[in-house]
C-alpha cells in the first residue's frame, strides 16, 4: 500500500483503541456504505494491518488488550446489563471465584448492591475486592502473585497455587476474546493460568461476554466454550455464533 487514506488511518486508530469493531459501527462512524467499508477492510487486511472477522475487524494484535481505563467506558451499558444477570445467579451462603476485568468489575458492583449474606469470594482482582469490601456480609480472599497492572490484578503460578486451596460453587469470568471455533482467549499466560485453575476448581463456570468479544483475537488459550456451563451476553448472537454455542452445549442467557 503506497499510502493510507485518512479513512484507512481512522479505521486503524479505532481498532487500536478498541481492539474490535463491528461493520455496522464503522459504517455509522465513517458515514460510508457497507460495501465501501468492506473494501477498506479487505485492503487493510491484505497488507497485514488488521484482521477481518465475520461481521467486523480487529487490530492485528494478539498480545495486548485495550487500556484499562478505555475498557471501562466501552460497552459500559452492556457490561452492566450482563453483570446484573450474572449477579442474579449468586445466592447467599455460596462461594464464588471472580477473575479480573471491567465486566467482572461491573459484576462486583451488582453483587454489592444485592449484599448476599454469607457469600465467600476468592479473587485475584484488586478492583473486585475493593468494591466488595464495602459489604461486611461478604467474605473476601485475594491471591498474591505477579502484579498485572493493566488489569489491576495478580496472576501467574503463585496466584494459581493459591486458588488450588479452594473449591467454589461458581466461577464467573470475563474473557479477552472468543474465536470462531469457540476457544476462550486471554492476552497473557499469567491471566490464563489463573482462570484455568479457577475453572477446574469450580462446580459451575459462567462466562460474561458482551457482543464485541466474539471473534476478537488474543494469544493465550484459556479453555473452550464447551467447558463453560453458562454464557451471558447482551444481544442475540449471529447465526454462526449461535450454532457454535449450541454445539458447545452451553446455556445462553441474553441480558438485554
Amino acid at each position: 500500500m503506497a499510502s493510507l487514506t485518512k479513512r484507512h488511518s481512522d479505521i486503524l486508530d479505532m481498532l487500536s483503541r478498541r481492539g474490535y469493531a463491528a461493520i455496522e459501527e464503522m459504517v455509522a462512524a465513517f458515514d460510508v456504505t457497507p460495501q465501501t467499508l468492506r473494501r477498506d477492510l479487505q485492503e487493510l487486511a491484505d497488507h497485514g494491518l488488521l484482521r477481518r472477522h465475520h461481521g467486523g475487524a480487529s487490530a492485528n494484535l494478539s498480545t495486548a488488550n485495550t487500556d484499562y481505563g478505555l475498557r471501562h467506558v466501552e460497552t459500559a451499558a452492556e457490561k452492566a446489563s450482563i453483570a446484573r444477570a450474572a449477579a442474579d445467579l449468586v445466592t447467599p451462603g455460596s462461594s464464588l471465584f471472580i477473575t479480573p476485568g471491567t465486566t467482572t468489575d461491573a459484576l462486583a458492583k451488582a453483587i454489592a448492591e444485592r449484599r448476599p449474606r454469607g457469600l465467600r469470594v476468592v479473587t485475584n482482582s484488586t478492583v473486585a475486592a475493593s468494591i466488595l469490601d464495602k459489604c461486611p456480609e461478604i467474605s473476601i480472599l485475594i491471591t498474591g502473585g505477579y502484579w498485572l497492572g493493566q488489569n489491576r490484578a495478580c496472576g501467574g503460578m503463585h496466584a494459581a497455587a493459591f486458588i488450588e486451596n479452594y473449591r467454589c460453587d461458581l466461577h464467573m469470568t470475563s474473557i479477552g476474546g472468543i474465536d470462531a471455533e469457540g476457544n476462550l482467549l486471554e492476552y497473557r499466560d499469567d491471566e490464563a493460568i489463573v482462570g484455568r485453575t479457577m475453572m477446574r476448581n469450580a462446580r459451575r463456570s459462567v462466562l460474561l461476554a458482551d457482543h464485541s468479544k466474539f471473534s476478537r483475537v488474543a494469544m493465550a488459550r484459556l479453555a473452550h466454550l464447551s467447558e463453560v456451563s453458562t454464557l451471558i451476553t447482551d444481544r442475540q448472537p449471529n447465526q454462526a455464533t449461535a450454532q457454535m454455542i449450541r454445539d458447545a452445549r452451553c446455556e445462553l442467557i441474553i441480558s438485554g
